[in-house]
């Protein structure tokens, strides 16, 4: 049974350390117009269940994908609702839990803005820094029950830091259709005895 929650102080305090942090290279959601000050990362905004499935992707976005106005559904949602990416993982939520995004706990490992594009590649030495001083420590507030790294990277930067965690296929991963994400995400999760939705 997983539960929306108020954030508690511990994780209001830790978005304030995320606010007040700048890497060199970096910026942060605030800096393109958005206010998420109350969140770690801002992915989080929309989907903040504790106790249940925590889902951990890579990065939030970057300077060229953010643009230069900011977007009422980004900061309505902590994404963009349209983007291939949101738009799979909620189909996979239904198709394999049967569970919205919002009836989960998500987070991005590394919270801050990179320069480029959406794709391009982070330092893992920064991905694994942001693990230990954010993910790691707002995974302990939300007790999940099972923590779903989406990706290589997640999965790696959070077992660095001593996070035990499952390793999924990033939803934009070229595996195949919906159907191969499906079995790839019911594959991990039989085998970790989670309630599946077999009839989808």
């Amino acid at each position: 049974m997983t539960e929306r929650c108020v954030m508690s102080e511990a994780y209001r305090q830790l978005a304030r350390v995320r606010v007040r942090t700048r890497w060199p290279g970096y910026a942060q959601p605030e800096d393109f117009g958005y206010d998420f000050r109350e969140w770690v990362s801002p992915y989080t905004k929309g989907a903040h269940a504790v106790n249940g499935i925590a889902l951990v992707l890579q990065d939030w976005s970057s300077s060229e994908g953010l643009g230069d106005d900011p977007d009422p559904d980004v900061q309505r949602y902590g994404r963009t609702p349209g983007l291939r990416t949101n738009r799979m993982l909620e189909d996979l939520l239904a198709r394999v839990v049967g569970l919205k995004l919002a009836n989960v706990y998500a987070t991005n490992v590394f919270p801050f803005i990179k320069s480029g594009t959406i794709s391009s590649p982070l330092p893992f030495g920064d991905v694994v820094h942001a693990a230990e001083q954010f993910t790691r420590v707002e995974l302990e507030l939300a007790r999940p029950r099972l923590i779903l790294a989406l990706g290589r990277v997640p999965f790696a930067a959070l077992q660095r830091v001593g996070v035990s965690c499952y390793r999924l296929p990033h939803p934009a991963a070229r595996i195949g259709r919906a159907d191969a994400h499906a079995r790839a995400w019911r594959a991990v999760l039989q085998r970790v005895g989670w309630p599946i939705e077999m009839h989808k």
